[in-house]
């Protein structure tokens, strides 16, 4: 508990710049980038920099069976209501497959024993050094362009931390060889040539787009939780198998 509350006082007690600008942030990554859903969000990745900025080492031991409030969270994105301006990746010449991932227990993990463990039989059917076998999509692209409104100083700091982009990232998937920041003229985070770059919930005041899709998806960090859930206007999902 008292962990907790330290981690939620370094959240409040958190700040990013405000010195707002329209962005094109462009990535150029080598792949397979894994992933779970069609589009990557680029205000949970800067979400998760600044959470691990503000906590420091506390980011590194925080109850995995507690939920993190990270909506006060200073990130340094502009806001409309509680949407972020900061648009989906647009990935460059998208080819979608399917991959199976193996993890086995081997005798390179017995440092992380305990003595317990190192006396007796280690369980591969549950907990830690569990053996699994999935399927997930991956992404072929090597480049990945979003755009925001938000502090260009700030936002090039913390992505400046960020070695490797989507899911299972430890086995050294969507490595990112080069991030570029460029100042642009437009806002192209909700809309850019009549297209929606973002998920935008339908209670939004927003003007009405050719071919508009309506699906329930989350809209803000953190994506998984389903308290993000509404009607939203979905951009085109880019992937085809």
């Amino acid at each position: 508990m008292e962990i907790k509350k330290e981690i939620m006082q370094r959240i409040l007690d958190y700040s990013s710049g405000c010195n707002y600008s329209p962005l094109e942030i462009v990535m150029d990554v080598t792949p397979p980038i894994y992933i779970t859903s069609p589009w990557l969000h680029l205000d949970s990745i800067l979400t998760y920099l600044c959470l691990r900025d503000a906590l420091g080492d506390l980011f590194y031991i925080m109850p995995s069976n507690e939920k993190i409030d990270v909506s006060l969270l200073d990130v340094p994105l502009m806001k409309t209501s509680d949407v972020y301006h900061s648009s989906v990746g647009i990935y460059y010449k998208p080819r979608l497959y399917r991959d199976t991932i193996y993890k086995r227990f081997t005798d390179k993990e017995t440092h992380k024993l305990t003595r317990k463990q190192q006396k007796g039989r280690i369980k591969t059917n549950q907990g830690h050094f569990k053996d699994f076998m999935i399927n997930l999509p991956i992404l072929i692209t090597d480049k990945i362009t979003f755009y925001c409104n938000g502090d260009k100083e700030e936002i090039t700091r913390l992505l400046s931390y960020l070695t490797n982009i989507g899911k299972k990232t430890s086995i050294g998937s969507g490595k990112i060889r080069k991030i570029t920041v460029n100042s642009i003229n437009e806002d192209y985070s909700f809309f850019k040539n009549e297209k929606i770059m973002r998920p935008i919930p339908a209670t939004l005041d927003v003007p009405v787009v050719p071919g508009m899709v309506f699906e329930q998806q989350p809209y803000k960090p953190p994506y998984w939780d389903k308290n993000n859930v509404c009607m939203c206007i979905v951009p085109e999902n880019q992937l085809q198998m």
